[in-house]
């Protein structure tokens, strides 16, 4: 399985757009519960600058994403893509054309609600325009997200976009670094970030002297040196001293004793310490904000926040971007809508996907000797070890990477010379190093030009100096097969087939088809049919698609270029085969399975086709 779909757990749609009197607007009005989401900007409806919005809440189960991680049914970081995908409504309204969408972290937590009403908009209450939840407002009207303007550094983008050239097209943008960090906070793994305020020695701040402090969602706090203590709106007054440390001293009180900035950072510092070390409270790199200073560079030296990690996750806020809807361009766009979560149509509801290659190259049955007629990479064969144990599939313990083979003409026989690399010349290794492909499955890879036609597998790894090499496990043999050339262009043409197909399929089933394939021109005679096998032809590079039958929606691509290429069939001696988790597909539809080869730079889709259903 190299596809896993997560379908979002809240989501609504906020405006500030005038209602139908022109006169008052939908900042409170919820949409919670509609079954479409909408993002738009309208300008000079109401009057010759009047300016409209519309954006879009939406978040995740990234404690789902999490728990199936932490299961290995998702792989670890940097193994595998996150994409957000929401799915185009179509209406009867203009679509405005050449857009770009944003999706940007949300920093504050926001309640779903239950409106439905995005017409006359007389729905209100939760998240809208104004509040997050109820009677708890955003700090910026149309939703708290990460800005540039208070960060100072972060590990990821802030803003993931995608240009819609018909404005029609499905979204499909890569969120990974984004998931990844809501991952490490999810797992109890983020950091905090840090910054400090360093006051000179010989230079105390004098009156008028400010530092501001922004914090994770982007409030912030004033601090400014004064002959008077107290505050004003976010601004503290902190007493001036006579000298730097009882300065530094006044700030950091006054810091500690304000409620208004001491639930995002700690501040420590000493009676006699002329540094104020700040702590973000919560340990996400939304607190890598900015710290500014009025005061001159000899008075103090400023360390912005930086070195957290993860991210809380609140979700993302959608909407269009920069230009397209603060009015600039002095012109509207009218209106992109989505399936929401609600959407009886349950394959287009807002979800993210995680795609990955776990696609298996296994050539035991068909290893090919090195040829100078041949690629380089042509040459390279790949070999696995299946370490199937009563729990299934599990690693070998205390390999790490020293997990080794060597290949042999025969059991206990003399190590050939191999390499590791895919030319013609052997490079003379005895062993060649093995990886973990995934879990309990190892993979060796290796380039042979001698003259043995039948070899051994032998995995071992390197044990203690008084151990050696210890041998774990030594594998059926192989043929090793010259590669073949012909005289003139050979055109292929195979026959497929998915020889386990069932009719039907439990929604919560995880299939494994195993695809046949041969040359289709293949004519036995009687006597090879009686005495041999089909024989199987084996497709390096095939990918396979999924399309729902009543209206022909591709649900999986043939993942041609991609990156990670989560489409690819995996094969071994017994041919082609691939994983589906059928809880992606929404039940009671009939769907449809096709098959796309790769010979050389060409590719060729398969003429046979594959129906399948999914009951609940």
């Amino acid at each position: 399985m190299s596809i896993k779909r997560y379908t979002a757990n809240k989501d609504n749609t906020i405006s500030s757009a005038f209602k139908v009197n022109l006169s008052s607007r939908a900042t409170d009005s919820n949409m919670g519960s509609s079954d479409i989401l909408e993002m738009f900007a309208i300008y000079g409806h109401a009057g010759s600058a009047s300016l409209e919005q519309s954006r879009i809440l939406v978040s995740f189960p990234v404690d789902q994403l999490l728990s199936d991680r932490t299961a290995g049914i998702l792989p670890a970081s940097g193994s595998v893509t996150f994409k957000l995908r929401m799915f185009n409504a179509e209406h009867n309204q203009t679509a405005p054309e050449k857009i770009t969408v944003s999706a940007h972290p949300l920093v504050k937590s926001w309640s779903e609600g239950g409106g439905l009403d995005m017409e006359s908009y007389l729905d209100e209450g939760s998240s809208n325009w104004n509040s997050a939840s109820l009677g708890i407002p955003w700090l910026t009207a149309g939703g708290d997200y990460l800005a540039s303007s208070y960060m100072a550094t972060t590990p990821i983008e802030m803003s993931y976009n995608q240009y819609l050239e018909t404005g029609l097209e499905d979204l499909d943008v890569d969120i990974t670094p984004l998931v990844e960090e809501f991952l490490t906070n999810q797992a109890g793994n983020s950091t905090p970030a840090s910054g400090s305020i360093v006051f000179n020695t010989d230079n105390a701040p004098t009156s008028g002297d400010k530092f501001k402090i922004y914090a994770y969602n982007g409030d912030y706090n004033i601090f400014q040196f004064s002959n008077v203590t107290g505050s004003s709106g976010k601004t503290h007054f902190v007493m001036v001293a006579g000298n730097a440390s009882q300065s530094a001293k006044n700030f950091i009180d006054t810091i500690n004793v304000s409620s208004s900035i001491k639930d995002y950072v700690a501040v420590t510092g000493t009676d006699n310490d002329l540094t104020a070390s700040f702590s973000q409270r919560v340990a996400t790199f939304y607190g890598n904000t900015v710290i500014s200073s009025s005061a001159a560079a000899n008075v103090a030296t400023v360390t912005n926040f930086a070195g957290g990690t993860g991210a809380l996750n609140y979700g993302v806020l959608m909407k269009l971007s920069g230009s397209l809807e603060d009015g600039t361009n002095s012109r509207s766009y009218y209106t992109k809508k989505f399936f929401a979560r609600s959407s009886h149509h349950g394959l287009e509801r807002p979800i993210i996907e995680a795609q990955w290659d776990n696609s298996l190259a296994d050539d035991r049955g068909q290893v090919i000797k090195s040829s100078s007629l041949a690629p380089a990479a042509d040459n390279l064969n790949n070999i696995y070890l299946y370490n199937r144990q009563r729990s299934g599939l599990a690693d070998i313990p205390e390999t790490g990477s020293n997990l080794l083979v060597k290949l042999v003409p025969s059991l206990g026989g003399t190590p050939v010379s191999m390499s590791s690399g895919g030319g013609v010349t052997s490079n003379n290794l005895t062993f060649i190093t093995a990886s973990r492909h995934s879990t309990g499955i190892y993979k060796a890879q290796f380039a042979y030009s001698g003259n043995e036609t039948t070899l051994y597998d032998v995995w071992q790894y390197t044990g203690s100096a008084t151990e050696g090499y210890v041998e774990l496990y030594t594998g059926s043999s192989f043929t090793v097969a010259n590669q073949d050339s012909f005289s003139h262009y050979e055109i292929p043409s195979y026959l497929t087939k998915i020889t386990n197909l069932k009719s039907a399929y439990a929604s919560n089933e995880s299939a494994t088809f195993r695809v046949y394939t041969r040359d289709r021109n293949w004519q036995p005679n009687l006597y090879t049919v009686a005495t041999q096998n089909a024989p199987v032809d084996t497709i390096k590079e095939a990918f396979y698609k999924l399309s729902r039958v009543a209206d022909n929606t591709t649900i999986i691509h043939y993942s041609t270029g991609s990156t990670p290429s989560y489409s690819s069939l995996s094969y071994d001696m017994s041919g082609s085969f691939f994983d589906l988790d059928m809880s992606i597909l929404e039940p009671n539809y009939l769907y449809e399975i096709s098959f796309l080869y790769k010979d050389g730079t060409d590719y060729k889709e398969q003429k046979e086709k594959f129906k399948f259903r999914v009951d609940p």
